[in-house]
């Protein structure tokens, strides 16, 4: 049995979405995770925070982002059947049918191994390549039947200031957010684009061939207007796109599932949602090139939390950085930055969310430069404040 660990692991790898459906059967695949409610924490019934890598990145590995417990493949066994890791090394052994093997068997698992494991590479590698292209391609939607990454936007995105029916939809959603567009002297107009339709992809139906395991879309979700936001990096590339769904009548979100309102397709760490340039007029990805003078940099999670600040903070950049992970990784670092504030949700209650405030504030504070932490007196963040709830 000696000697096999390697190969165990990685047979566990190969099959993670098996592995997750055998160990956590109440889960899902979302996002590419494996998303569920941790049996050992007995959380079922709150939002589910275990969740297991199926693709990209380091595959199989897992957090539980309410208790703290995290590992590889094999260590999620452990933590799952609630053993050591010669128990764990058992039961992946029965799982896996390769409880007996000669070394040769052993070698031949070996090399199949790694030519898998460079063919996965190799399809991470186009995963990523297709979603930072139909990342941009899904912000500047040309009109078209056709999907453009996961969503559907048949009659295009329209640019600020083109007047559409989406464009003054989508200004009465801000303004009734107490972030009206036309009340920011530094907006950046490169930001924020326009769709009188685009699918809320969360409500398709999918399906999965039981041989090959490929999914594919046998009905497109719910149309709504809706606000597609340039998520950019420090070179000003869109990466990723952040949607936001509307009401097709009113200035609210969209009704569908809560917290799902807004979703973002493509590679987002490291970009930011600059809603406002501050005096220089400049965005961030031209400023450092252009020499201008550094001016503070106001950081949050969502578009509304940032954007009350772009009008009453006009010396400031604003920017959004579509979650808290996200928010350490934003680019402080730039020489057009002066100092920084982040604008925090107060999260009472959330364990997980606090855990992640920490690891981002660290980020933030690793630039060097002087970092202060605001939260709203008035309900959950500042944009509560701003439209004066309780």
């Amino acid at each position: 049995m000696s000697g096999d660990l390697d190969i165990v692991k990685a047979e566990l790898v190969d099959r993670i979405r098996d592995v997750c459906q055998r160990l956590l059967p109440h889960g899902r695949e979302e996002g590419g995770q494996w998303v569920s409610w941790n049996p050992v924490e007995n959380d079922k019934g709150k939002t589910p925070a275990l969740k297991v890598r199926l693709r990209g990145g380091v595959v199989g590995a897992w957090k539980c982002w309410r208790s703290g417990a995290a590992g590889d493949v094999l260590k999620l066994v452990a933590y799952v059947e609630r053993t050591d890791t010669k128990g764990a090394l058992a039961w992946s052994r029965d799982f896996l049918g390769i409880r007996s093997m000669t070394s040769a068997e052993r070698a031949e698992l070996r090399k199949a191994e790694t030519v898998k494991r460079a063919e996965r590479d190799r399809q991470d590698e186009r995963r990523r390549a297709y979603k930072l292209l139909t990342a941009d391609e899904l912000f500047y939607a040309k009109p078209g039947e056709k999907d453009i990454g996961p969503s559907s936007c048949p009659l295009g995105t329209f640019a600020l200031g083109e007047n559409s029916e989406a464009e003054r939809h989508a200004r009465a959603y801000f303004a009734a957010r107490a972030m009206p567009l036309e009340e920011i002297s530094s907006l950046n107009r490169k930001s924020f684009r326009f769709s009188p339709a685009t699918e809320w992809w969360k409500g398709a139906k999918w399906e999965r061939d039981p041989k090959t395991g490929r999914r594919w879309k046998a009905a497109r979700g719910p149309y709504f207007p809706a606000i597609h936001s340039a998520l950019r990096n420090r070179m000003g590339i869109v990466t990723a796109c952040h949607i936001t769904f509307l009401d097709p009548l009113l200035p609210k979100k969209a009704p569908v599932t809560k917290g799902l309102e807004k979703l973002v397709w493509g590679e987002k760490k490291g970009c930011v949602i600059e809603i406002a340039t501050g005096p220089s007029g400049v965005p961030f990805w031209m400023a450092d090139r252009d020499g201008l003078a550094p001016h503070p940099a106001i950081v949050a999670e969502g578009i509304e939390t940032s954007g009350s600040f772009a009008a009453p903070v006009p010396e400031a950049r604003v920017w959004a950085a579509a979650d808290l992970n996200n928010v350490g990784e934003a680019p402080v670092d730039l020489a057009c930055v002066e100092w920084i504030l982040f604008a925090r949700d107060n999260n009472a209650g959330n364990p997980q969310a606090q855990k992640q405030f920490a690891a981002a504030l660290e980020k933030l504070e690793a630039s060097g430069k002087r970092v202060v932490v605001e939260a709203s007196h008035v309900g959950d963040d500042f944009n509560d404040l701003a439209q004066g709830e309780e």
